[in-house]
């Protein structure tokens, strides 16, 4: 076999060919719009972080929906939030589940109208709420309760420091269940900082962590 084709078996299988038509299908099906990519210096943001920022790419459709359906909780206990939500679509599936409330911070107010409009259009909803905040990441306070965190490489290690920073404070003004999902994680060091954190699951470029109160007391 060539090793062109060794190389790129994998995408030929069955899940592989499903999330590509979910990908090129989803806004048609929906009428919302949340696949062409946005770079950021098109963008008016007025945030100091602008230059830490990765360019607006939309999360995969099919693995997203297998990934919180496998996260084993009860969704309608868990908050969920999308950091650098983009133009929604992570807040759309994400409120195909039963979760308490989705939330999705954006810090571009093009991305934050989009993101709104998307919410807006689409039907398939079955989360209490789903809401976009135009807030910078590192600005953004975590809602009290249960939460599940997703970052899609949102921004730079700079940026994702502090974010990680306000998570920590956070846990220990109220300790609570917390899993945090990083899809396409640059380097798994990025995340050391956090604290009481355990790597659950990994599984096709996502890394699942989940907080322990427990393991977090012992290291204070």
């Amino acid at each position: 076999m060539p090793t062109i084709a060794r190389a790129s078996w994998w995408r030929f299988l069955p899940s592989q060919i499903l999330e590509k038509f979910a990908i090129h299908s989803f806004d048609a099906r929906h009428g919302t719009d949340t696949s062409t990519f946005a770079d950021l210096d098109g963008l008016a943001i007025a945030s100091e972080n602008k230059r830490h920022g990765e360019r607006y790419q939309p999360s995969p459709v099919h693995s997203l929906r297998q990934v919180l359906r496998r996260l084993g909780i009860r969704h309608a206990d868990f908050s969920f939030v999308d950091f650098g939500s983009g133009k929604g679509r992570t807040l759309l599936i994400a409120g195909e589940l039963p979760f308490k409330r989705v939330i999705g911070v954006e810090f571009s107010a093009e991305l934050h109208g989009r993101a709104e409009q998307n919410i807006a259009r689409y039907r398939r909803r079955t989360a209490s709420e789903v809401t976009a905040v135009h807030a910078d990441a590192t600005r953004f306070d975590l809602p009290p309760g249960d939460l599940v965190l997703y970052f899609f490489n949102p921004f730079a290690h700079a940026v994702l420091q502090q974010v990680l920073a306000n998570i920590n404070a956070a846990l220990r003004a109220q300790p609570r269940k917390v899993i945090l999902v990083y899809l396409y994680l640059p380097d798994e060091a990025w995340l050391a900082p956090l604290h009481g954190f355990r790597l659950r699951d990994y599984w096709r470029k996502y890394h699942i962590l989940e907080y322990s109160p427990i393991s977090a007391c012992s290291l204070t």
